[in-house]
């Protein structure tokens, strides 16, 4: 019998709850070695709910236990001190989205994770779908001719939260809720920017491999509040642009939008990640209709676990990347200087012109 992937999850809130911790414990591959948080009881809950080994307060003590593996899930702000922690130890990590809030602390991820020979995953569960892998297959074989166009946008009922109501978590399967300020600060990251917003940004970096160069945007939030709704107009290193939406205004959960749009010189691709329909159209041939796909595969929430599995015992690539993770935080980070600034805010991520991460170019970028 093959020896399983040694894993510890650091942060045990609400979506590690509901999705990681239950996903890791029925891993035939996987052996949940340990929980970390830095509620100590909670920690405790968990050892005993997801039967884990150990239960810490710190990652460094789960470290010196011999992992394999770590997924962070802890608030937004707390993702790059226990991602460093891991990939200087030589073990394989997954951060939950945002990757972190700062361009700088991302591109430093991807740096030493290539460094230390370690993958470093994305918590974005919408890579993992086959209809978004479909579209990316289009544009990389080039059926979609030179990309002109994207549209993304992104919407929910996700408002309470920003509120602090935090009883729109109380799911079957969450044990527990957030805490209190990870949706309500905008130093911890909370607002629609970081909690949406980003799956729409990353969704269409994934499909289209574009790399921007400058950020226009709009956020609605106040000086006291967090965004509630935000815009973007994204600008990349060919003629390809692209514009998002996002809103977690909404009023009904179930009816929210999560549309893509991919035009390009001979066809385009028009998807929904929410209904799970795919179109796709090329010159002169009709629309072509995809197959939809069901229900539970539309935001295939336990694959990016599973990925940090199988990519360790290298039976599959990592699907959304470290330089996925830091692109999107450009955009994002670009997004808010915009709208506070009043002005466009060029970027220019260490990426090569064969569109490969170089270290080299860090001291270059405006990270």
């Amino acid at each position: 019998m093959n020896k399983k992937v040694r894993v510890a999850v650091v942060g045990a809130g609400w979506w590690s709850g509901r999705v990681h911790l239950p996903a890791l414990a029925s891993n035939p591959d996987a052996e949940l070695v340990a929980i970390c948080d830095a509620n100590m009881s909670r920690a405790r809950e968990c050892k005993e709910l997801f039967n884990s080994e150990f239960a810490f307060d710190n990652i460094e003590d789960a470290l010196k236990v011999g992992l394999d593996c770590v997924l962070i899930a802890t608030p937004h702000n707390q993702h790059f001190l226990p991602a460093m922690a891991a990939l200087k130890a030589g073990v394989d990590v997954m951060i939950e989205k945002p990757m972190v809030l700062s361009p700088k602390e991302a591109w430093e991820l991807v740096k030493v994770a290539e460094e230390n020979n370690r993958n470093l995953h994305m918590g974005y569960t919408f890579p993992h779908s086959s209809h978004v892998q479909k579209v990316r297959d289009l544009v990389l074989s080039g059926s979609l001719g030179d990309l002109e166009y994207g549209l993304g946008l992104f919407t929910g009922n996700v408002l309470p939260l920003y509120r602090g109501d935090k009883d729109i978590q109380k799911e079957e399967g969450a044990p527990f809720a957030s805490q209190a300020d990870t949706y309500t600060s905008k130093k911890v990251g909370g607002g629609q920017l970081y909690t949406q917003t980003t799956h729409v940004v990353s969704t269409m970096l994934f499909i289209t491999g574009a790399i921007p160069t400058s950020i226009s945007g709009f956020l609605n939030g106040s000086n006291e509040g967090v965004d509630s709704s935000n815009s973007t107009i994204m600008r990349t290193r060919n003629k390809f642009f692209a514009t998002f939406g996002s809103s977690g205004a909404m009023t009904d959960h179930n009816y929210r939008i999560e549309e893509y749009k991919v035009i390009g010189e001979l066809g385009h691709a028009s998807l929904d990640t929410c209904k799970g329909t795919l179109e796709s159209q090329f010159k002169s041939k009709p629309l072509v209709v995809h197959e939809p796909l069901p229900k539970e595969l539309t935001n295939p929430m336990t694959a990016t676990s599973g990925a940090l599995i199988s990519t360790f015992l290298k039976r599959s690539p990592v699907v959304a990347s470290g330089v996925l993770g830091a692109l999107t935080v450009e955009v994002l980070e670009a997004t808010r200087r915009s709208s506070l600034e009043g002005k466009v805010i060029d970027v220019n991520p260490p990426i090569d012109s064969a569109g490969k991460f170089d270290p080299k170019l860090i001291k270059e970028s405006n990270v």
